[in-house]
């Protein structure tokens, strides 16, 4: 996928988040039942995230952005290959909560660059609450990874 303008970046967070669940359903077999089952509330909340995004107004009418949408692609190639978790090593509550928080850094990394580079209003607010949607889903998945670890 190349990703040059606002309305592809965009694309690519719905095809991250779908990506996401595919490979935690990819490697829930390899698991014991306790892992299979944090692993099985990350699949299902990647899904939603995807859902939630699908559902917002698309944010077709930043055209400015698209510069810097794909100015940040061009610095960032490694953006585009979708890194599935590793299975050459042992997978572990903890290789989990890494990978997960990894992977979705970059998504944030990259909506915190465009909030920066947003030129109208309109246009901040939008990257704002697709950011706090990030943020959001990142957070709730931790704490309940916390509580899940805690059982």
């Amino acid at each position: 996928m190349q990703v040059k303008t606002i309305q592809q970046v965009y694309d690519w967070t719905v095809l991250f988040h779908t990506q996401m669940a595919a490979n935690f359903h990819s490697v829930k077999d390899l698991l014991d039942e306790h892992n299979q089952m944090l692993v099985d509330y990350y699949l299902q909340y990647e899904k939603k995230l995807a859902e939630d995004l699908v559902g917002f107004n698309a944010i077709t009418e930043i055209n400015t952005l698209d510069t810097y949408c794909y100015e940040y692609f061009a610095e960032n190639p490694e953006l585009i290959t979708f890194n599935d978790i590793s299975t050459d090593q042992k997978i572990d509550e903890k290789a989990i909560q890494v990978y997960l928080t990894t992977q979705h850094q970059k998504v944030i990394d990259l909506y915190e660059y465009l909030v920066s580079r947003a030129d109208t209003e309109q246009s901040k607010e939008k990257l704002e609450r697709l950011l706090e949607l990030e943020h959001q889903g990142l957070k709730q998945m931790m704490q309940s990874s916390n509580r899940h670890m805690d059982m």
